[in-house]
């Protein structure tokens, strides 16, 4: 099976997810969950941890990426908009003495600031130490007090986005506010437009930062966008990079990104930076040796994966920590049975900006010796399951090179020993029969092979997808079939106008060279509106530990492959 992004469970994750599955705990509160919600938590410090962060951090489990990236721009958009309520706070109590840190580094007085365009850029550190200051001098001013962060956290409410909704936050202000914006790469996933709509952010406001060629985020084209956010004072809530797209495996430029972020912050112009991690996160595992000390060299990793990573992945691996958030799935490279999810943050004190009590859970005064997560969570019930899986998982697989990283190493082996193979005799095979063979994905980031076939002189766009189809037909599994009678099963996915066909800062889209290698004019793109593309996700280590055995699955594969496409294509030549 290389279809979707299914493999095999690790046998300690299925031990802990049955244990734990028979007491059913519910990981909302540890009074329910007294073993399983420590779990949980300890889980996402070991994420937070593989991404690089060293300090306080916060984190849980979710159901998926898609919970876990709609609460890291939940949180991402409360943090936008906090300074302006703490202004507004600090304007009606007269806290004069309270100073901001901008992003541009200078420090001014919180109340002298006659313009919300500073307050909206400045750092997440900054906004969080701000309301530190901010309550600290309140304080100062309360003659009776009950519990000050309670009594702090009611004075705040009728000030903040939270407290007076979407449109009043907006409308009553004396100064206005331009429509806040996300920039996410047209190869985001399809939840980041579901996330802007439920945050009330509109669809429309999720601008797409235009792909190379290689499916990754153009920088130039980033840079435009900022810099347009810039001229307009358009607030930027969040930028997006993706370790991992989903449709290809592309690495995001998170080097790079991390960089223009720091020259706009320099401007003015700040924004959190989010991590979509969901399919590649696991392969930090990689970047640490067997005693957990980063690798500062990707020559240990290339000894022991052969051909992966390049200096290029290798820097955008390494850029991990500069992100705010990050999303990972241990349900797909952590082998953890579904659901499980996982979002972290840089600073646990992002959680307060989403507290809820709920009395019947615990009061959050306990919450030292008693965790609660379901203050701090969109879920009202979640499986103490799948965090006695992931937790055990990761007591039995170390997350190093010599544990997931010997699995993760092995899956990205097979990957690029299939496109190699591939490449070095399949694709001059077809070629002598009249049939291109051309990868999209070259070579390959992650553990995802894209490619395109097409017969020599055919200049149709809707051919080649009629003939793709075809070839898909051949390799994939409907419910009714018998899934034995399939030898190899491999998966497929669109390339739309709408995403792929925006131009780049160089006026190219990402396929204009692909679609050339093809034989096919690339302004077809526009008027078919889509490309059917194959697909193969190795997520499995047997593709590379089967090399040259008689089970030979990239030898099985490349032939069966090769047959049935030449068969097609004789076919296809005679209509």
């Amino acid at each position: 099976y290389i279809g979707h992004m299914l493999g095999e469970q690790l046998l300690p994750a299925i031990l802990g997810y049955m244990a734990a599955m028979l007491h059913n705990p519910n990981n909302v509160s540890s009074e329910a969950s007294p073993i399983t919600t420590e779990y949980e938590l300890e889980v996402a410090r070991q994420l937070a941890r593989i991404s690089g962060w060293t300090g306080d951090t916060w984190g849980h489990i979710t159901s998926g990426g898609t919970i876990a990236n709609l609460e890291a721009l939940w949180i991402a958009r409360n943090v936008k908009f906090l300074p302006l309520a703490l202004y507004d706070m600090a304007k009606e109590h007269a806290l004069d003495e309270v100073g901001v840190e901008l992003s541009t580094g200078e420090h001014v007085a919180l109340t002298a600031l006659d313009a919300p365009w500073p307050l909206l850029n400045i750092t997440t550190t900054a906004a969080l130490d701000l309301e530190r200051e901010v309550y600290t001098h309140w304080v100062e001013t309360q003659t009776s007090l009950g519990q000050p962060s309670d009594d702090f956290a009611q004075a705040l409410l009728p000030h903040t986005l939270s407290g007076k909704g979407l449109l009043r936050f907006f409308t009553e202000r004396e100064a206005p506010i331009n429509p806040p914006v996300l920039l996410v790469p047209a190869t985001a996933h399809y939840s980041l437009a579901k996330i802007a709509e439920v945050l009330g952010i509109g669809q429309e406001q999720v601008l797409c930062i235009p792909v190379t060629r290689d499916f990754q985020i153009d920088p130039h084209s980033l840079r435009a966008l900022l810099e347009e956010c810039l001229q307009n004072k358009r607030p930027v809530i969040a930028c997006v990079s993706v370790l991992g797209t989903t449709e290809e495996g592309a690495i995001d430029p998170i080097d790079e990104v991390a960089a223009i972020r720091d020259e706009f912050r320099a401007r003015g112009l700040d924004f959190h930076f989010h991590i979509d991690a969901a399919w590649g996160g696991y392969t930090r595992t990689l970047l640490y040796d067997e005693y957990d000390q980063l690798i500062d060299t990707p020559r240990p990793i290339v000894q022991a994966v052969r051909n992966w990573p390049s200096e290029k992945v290798f820097a955008r691996l390494q850029a991990v920590p500069h992100g705010d958030s990050i999303t990972i799935d241990p349900h797909k490279l952590g082998y953890i049975p579904y659901p499980c999810g996982v979002i972290a943050f840089k600073d646990a004190r992002v959680k307060e900006l989403v507290a809820f009590e709920a009395p019947y859970i615990g009061d959050h005064r306990e919450e030292e010796t008693r965790p609660i997560l379901g203050r701090y969570i969109l879920e009202g019930s979640k499986p103490g399951a799948s965090a006695a899986s992931c937790w055990l998982a990761h007591k039995v697989v170390p997350l190093n090179l010599t544990g997931y990283g010997q699995l993760i190493g092995k899956t990205l082996q097979g990957t690029q020993e299939l496109y190699l193979k591939c490449l070095q005799s399949t694709v001059k095979q077809l070629k002598e029969e009249g049939v291109i063979m051309h990868f999209v994905t070259a070579p390959p980031n992650l553990n995802l092979l894209c490619f395109l076939l097409n017969i020599e002189g055919n200049d149709s766009l809707q051919q080649m997808n009629a003939f793709n189809q075809a070839v898909y037909n051949e390799f994939c599994f409907r419910p009714e079939d018998v899934v034995q009678q399939h030898g190899y099963i491999i998966s497929r996915t669109q390339f739309t106008y709408e995403k792929y066909g925006k131009p780049c800062s160089d006026g190219k889209h990402s396929m204009v060279d692909h679609l050339a290698a093809l034989g096919i004019p690339h302004k077809q793109f526009e008027q078919v509106k889509q490309i059917m593309v194959l697909r193969s996700t190795i997520i499995s280590p047997w593709l590379s530990l089967a090399r040259g055995s008689r089970s030979d699955y990239v030898e099985g594969f490349v032939n069966v492959l090769k047959e049935k496409v030449l068969e097609l294509a004789t076919s296809f030549k005679g209509a």
